[in-house]
């Protein structure tokens, strides 16, 4: 029997384990995760990354009552492994199955859901306020990944748990060997000292004159080049944590799980707030993903054997777009922000060919935004490619630094609608509901691909306002008609983007069945299309957006139809007031009224 089948049965036998009874443990945990994955998608590198510490987490605490806040939640998947929830784990990110994140409604042992980084730190702090006031002892672990110090909001609850010395425990789990060296100010010390004026100059003659070194000149500088990166490595972490009130301990090999457990028991005991620095390899034990940890972040279903991904779009609207903005940089001056979603924003090419208009500001939304109000205040044209539900966590900043003046910023907003298996952290349902409430804007949802370029396009002709520019994870039809069906009709169908394809086809069976109807794909939300009265003349009117019902483009018809106080029957279709589970597109567009037969077998019941 598998030592991972006796913890499901009984977790508390994982303290009984030998040092090499949980190095097989570590094994067979890996394979699990790979094989599960290699078949429902999920979140590999990162996962494969923390097993020991997981393992080690586990050993020493007591899960629950001691709590774990994984700040990155995609790194759970161990965790749910040793809380009972083996057997279920083949499950994972399907329709009814285990969360690929933690979900407090799934397990006792997940304590908040974590779907966006950098909130770890504050809602451990008051958890630990929480479980003192009720007299209890419960330790507090939060789990941030070096990514995360990228997110102010890290720096505030950092700032706060050093000024009230909880004894909260921090693992930074460091899968890089430097902290975001490129995307903050961590290593401010020693980047003063290195690049000071006095010492770079015969840094830049030293390194020439070891380059003219026959055999060894490379060598040699290869060396001096990691011992200035391990010196940085070394120092700087823990100068910054002791400044901000927290112990700095580490670092330490993250895959060693004997040391892990024996640096755990001790800071344990330690009655103050402390960081543990620890080193780990995204992706390891597994050839593939060590190799392209970032194809292996968010995986799509693949060959283990191969590391092939066994079905990939060619052609998905993020790919689209991020090829066409490589061609429209050989053409026009602008700059592109993203928020460390370069490759799943089909970006890599164009940070590759125009670094310097290329920023990856890390997880840091809210900074993005305001450094493309910065640009877009100059006359400069900006753009921010961001998924929609990253875009919620700069809502302040659109409305005070973006909107309120006017800055004609132009947001990709990628990932609108139902995106499928993450869930409902990861759902981009709400972006026309909390964009459409704000003045000086205007919001698109292109209906196919070739629609998506003639917006953008335009958009970059037409400079004057934010503008926000919205569009699905997967397919697009490259080109769908503007309207479909009998002008004449009874009623009318407003397909808002994503849905326009789906509404023509609805046409086409209500025609079919002599029920005279006419689609209209609909890629304008904000302000209303021209033709919109037009649109409106039948007595029967049906909206469909892949969005909450809340606030959405039926909402918008429904105010102009009652400012234009004319009578229709308006039919609203969208997505219900909930967030919405896991799940296949298609499959959850069918649940909630949104498929071709759904829609169908309504307006006949209605008509």
């Amino acid at each position: 029997m598998k030592i991972i089948e006796i913890l499901n049965e009984n977790p508390s036998e994982l303290k009984n384990l030998n040092s090499e009874g949980l190095e097989n443990l570590a094994n067979e945990i890996r394979e699990t995760i790979i094989e599960t994955v290699s078949k429902n998608g999920g979140h590999l590198a990162s996962n494969l990354g923390v097993v020991e510490l997981t393992i080690a987490l586990h050993y020493v605490f007591n899960i629950p009552p001691d709590k774990i806040i994984w700040d990155v939640g995609h790194q759970c998947y161990t965790h749910k492994i040793l809380t009972g929830r083996y057997k279920k784990f083949n499950t994972i990110r399907t329709p009814d199955g285990l969360s690929g994140f933690p979900s407090p409604d799934e397990n006792n042992a997940d304590v908040f859901f974590t779907g966006h980084a950098g909130t770890s730190i504050s809602s451990s702090t008051g958890l630990k306020y929480g479980l003192e006031k009720q007299e209890g002892n419960s330790k507090v672990i939060s789990v941030i990944g070096d990514g995360s110090l990228t997110n102010g909001l890290t720096f505030e609850g950092l700032n706060f748990l050093g000024s009230v010395k909880k004894n909260v425990i921090v693992i930074l789990n460091d899968n890089r060997m430097s902290i975001s060296p490129t995307k903050g100010a961590l290593s401010y010390y020693l980047t003063k000292l290195i690049t000071s004026p006095i010492l770079n100059r015969p840094k830049e003659e030293f390194t020439e004159i070891i380059k003219k070194f026959p055999g060894v000149g490379d060598d040699l500088l290869k060396i001096a080049s990691d011992i200035e990166q391990k010196a940085k490595f070394l120092i700087v972490p823990g100068v910054f944590f002791e400044k901000l009130g927290l112990r700095y301990l580490g670092p330490i090999d993250g895959h060693d799980i004997i040391q892990l457990v024996d640096i755990l028991e001790n800071i344990k005991e330690i009655q103050q707030p402390v960081v543990l620095h620890i080193i780990t390899k995204k992706g390891k034990g597994y050839e593939f993903a060590e190799k392209n940890p970032c194809l292996f972040h968010s995986a799509s279903p693949f060959d283990i054997k191969t590391g092939e991904f066994i079905k990939e779009e060619k052609n998905t609207p993020s790919i689209f777009t991020g090829n066409l903005l490589e061609k429209m940089a050989e053409e026009n001056e602008f700059f592109v922000i993203t928020a460390a979603m370069e490759i799943g924003l089909g970006l890599e090419n164009f940070a590759k060919k125009f670094p310097e208009r290329f920023f990856d500001v890390g997880i840091a939304e809210s900074h993005a935004i305001v450094l493309a109000g910065g640009i877009a205040k100059t006359g400069m044209k900006v753009i921010v490619s961001i998924y929609s539900t990253f875009l919620q966590r700069g809502f302040d900043q659109i409305f005070h630094d973006i909107c309120l003046q006017k800055l004609p910023v132009i947001f990709l907003v990628d990932r609108s609608g139902i995106v499928g298996e993450d869930g409902p952290t990861h759902h981009g349902n709400f972006d026309i509901s909390f964009l459409r409430v704000l003045p000086n804007i205007k919001i698109f949802a292109p209906y196919s691909l070739k629609n998506i370029e003639e917006i953008i396009r335009n958009s970059f002709k037409e400079t004057s306002t934010p503008t926000f520019i919205r569009y699905p994870k997967g397919h697009l039809p490259e080109d769908i008609e503007k309207e479909r069906g009998d002008k004449k009709r009874k009623i009318t169908l407003l397909g808002v983007g994503s849905m326009a394809e789906i509404t023509h086809n609805v046409c086409d069976i209500l025609n079919s069945e002599n029920i005279p109807c006419l689609s209209i794909a609909i890629d304008r939300i904000k302000p209303l299309d021209d033709k919109i009265d037009d649109y409106l003349s039948s007595d029967v009117i049906a909206t469909f957006e892949e969005n909450t019902i809340i606030g959405g483009f039926g909402s918008s018809i429904a105010e102009y139809i009652a400012d234009k106080r004319v009578k229709r029957d308006l039919l609203i279709f969208g997505l219900p007031d909930k967030y919405i589970e896991q799940g296949d597109r298609k499959q959850l567009l069918d649940k909630y009224g949104l498929s071709e037969r759904k829609i169908v077998d309504k307006i006949r019941g209605i008509l």
